[in-house]
């Protein structure tokens, strides 16, 4: 009986090895200064890899990333075994200055294909006084496919979450729970919405910041065929 438990055992995939994470979001001064981010392994398995830099921008409703010697990271090989704790220095190859916020992709890319892979956003700009990004909202369609287009003309980046519709009679479905994206400094993204018999007219959007406050996002009625949707 032992060994038929034991080999069982053996025949039952293997748990993927998880990473805590600290923090999940990482703001960078553009000249001096540096951020840290911290990674915990609770075990039981081994996690090996590395640390990637890519540059983060959006364009034709897609995202593109791009390997980058602007930030540094310190150390960029990780090797954690089970209970260890990890901390990465990031920093700005460069002190000059910047004009407007950049963006970039922290990339944990694993050893192992099995093991899980980490993307988290980083942030780099100058030390100014917090500044809201600055949303406008467009609906468009193309048949019966409704998208959400945002175009964010503000210095910062917005991250969305909760993104929910709010119909002219008040009543509010929640489309994307949770995290549904980001929109960085004068880009534009686009969500695909799911369909709706009213056709999504007379009302309005709503979402949540990353400080928490609320949005209402009062979109033009559709007057325009969308492009092919990339999706979420």
């Amino acid at each position: 009986m032992r060994r038929l438990l034991l080999l069982l055992m053996a025949l039952l995939p293997m748990p993927l090895q998880a990473l805590d994470l600290m923090p999940t979001t990482l703001h960078l001064p553009a000249a001096q200064g540096r951020s840290e981010l911290w990674l915990h392994n609770p075990g039981p398995g081994h996690w090996r890899g590395q640390v990637q830099i890519w540059a983060w921008d959006q364009q034709q409703d897609a995202e593109h990333l791009q390997r980058s010697g602007q930030v540094l990271a310190s150390p960029t090989l990780l090797d954690l075994p089970a209970g260890a704790r990890q901390r990465v220095w990031l920093l700005p190859a460069s002190s000059a200055p910047v004009a407007a916020e950049q963006a970039f992709r922290i990339i944990l890319a694993p050893a192992e294909p099995a093991m899980p892979r980490y993307s988290l956003p980083l942030f780099r700009s100058e030390p100014v006084g917090p500044a809201s990004p600055c949303l406008q909202p467009e609906l468009a369609v193309n048949g019966s496919q409704f998208t959400l287009r945002l175009l964010n003309n503000g210095t910062r980046h917005a991250r969305l979450s909760d993104l929910a519709y709010e119909t002219a009679g008040g009543q509010r479905s929640l489309l994307l729970p949770d995290l549904a994206g980001y929109v960085l400094a004068a880009r534009q993204r686009q969500w695909q919405l799911p369909p709706r018999a009213d056709g999504y007219a007379g009302g309005r959007f709503h979402a949540r910041l990353q400080d928490g406050t609320e949005v209402i996002l009062a979109a033009r009625a559709p007057a325009i065929a969308a492009s092919q949707p990339s999706g979420l």
